[in-house]
């Protein structure tokens, strides 16, 4: 099979197509046949060598998302069936998604939203579930409170946005201007450019009280700055690092690594084939373009997912 892996930590020239053994199938796996890949920093940091999981060995395969359509069932799998449309995320050594197949363990994964194609089915998994978790289990935000989402524009942000709204929460969302009126059909409250004002001033001259929580998507200057606005006793959470998060006064910090989960993958699905949730993309590489589409992601002037295309 075709597959983009690498063989040396580094660049985005790191990134090879490769022509490698097709995975086979446990007997508590299926086999996938993946139509489109999902891109996020995640796969930056393990091209980069600075995320390494135990036994990992090269030739490495990114990836860790995707969407496709299940062409092998392990002898002990129920209630999946060959030809089942899905989508799945792992993080396991030896199970990369940058790959025409992937044998992925049946409890992680879930049937593909009947509403999305395969491109936006792929940018759901991992951003919808560290929004999902990042919301509802760790900040566990309730209706009127006030969340401010750093780099809201982002893959991640975009999902976070909605399910904050439709939980009946207040959304403050830093991104470009550019991005503002999409943000707002999302259901942000308040919009602020941080690239044309202090964002920490504006929110504290708004809330002077400070806000509930934070989910910071961005990390460095930003996550340290975010920190600021969050009231004594309030919650904040990066996807990123907390290397420049040093709190002075009482409020919960935490770096979220996302789990994936088969059945919160479904609980997604079902709100995005609801109407509830959305998915948006900003730019389609092929396979073979997958240096491309990581030079496009580490600018970080994304407006939704990245996706890698494996058919067309």
């Amino acid at each position: 099979m075709q597959a983009i892996a690498i063989t040396a930590f580094g660049g985005p020239d790191r990134l090879t197509l490769m022509d490698l053994p097709a995975p086979t199938c446990g007997p508590d796996q299926v086999i996938i046949h993946v139509q489109a890949a999902g891109v996020g920093m995640w796969d930056v940091k393990a091209r980069q060598g600075s995320l390494t999981l135990e036994g990992q060995q090269f030739p490495l395969i990114l990836g860790w998302e995707s969407a496709g359509i299940i062409e092998q069932v392990g002898a002990a799998v129920t209630g999946l069936n060959v030809g089942t449309r899905v989508i799945s995320t792992t993080y396991q050594v030896g199970i990369g998604h940058y790959a025409q197949s992937v044998a992925v363990p049946a409890h992680l994964v879930a049937p593909a939203p009947s509403s999305l194609d395969a491109l936006h089915a792929a940018a759901l998994p991992i951003g919808g579930l560290t929004a999902y978790q990042a919301i509802y289990e760790v900040l566990k935000m309730q209706r009127g409170e006030t969340l401010l989402i750093t780099g809201a524009a982002g893959g991640t942000g975009t999902l976070a946005v909605q399910v904050a709204a439709h939980l009946g929460v207040h959304v403050i969302a830093t991104a470009s201007s550019k991005n503002h009126p999409y943000l707002q059909q999302l259901g942000a409250s308040e919009l602020i450019d941080y690239a044309q004002t202090d964002f920490a001033s504006v929110i504290q001259a708004a809330h002077p009280k400070g806000i509930n929580a934070v989910l910071d998507c961005v990390g460095g200057e930003t996550a340290a700055r975010s920190l600021k606005v969050v009231r004594d006793g309030g919650r904040f959470v990066t996807i990123v690092d907390l290397e420049q998060v040093t709190p002075t006064r009482h409020i919960d910090t935490q770096l979220l690594y996302y789990r994936p989960d088969g059945q919160q993958l479904a609980e997604l699905t079902k709100l995005v084939d609801a109407g509830q949730l959305t998915v948006h993309l900003d730019q389609v590489f092929p396979l073979e373009k997958a240096s491309q589409a990581h030079e496009r992601l580490e600018t970080r002037h994304h407006q939704g997912k990245i996706v890698l295309s494996l058919e067309g």
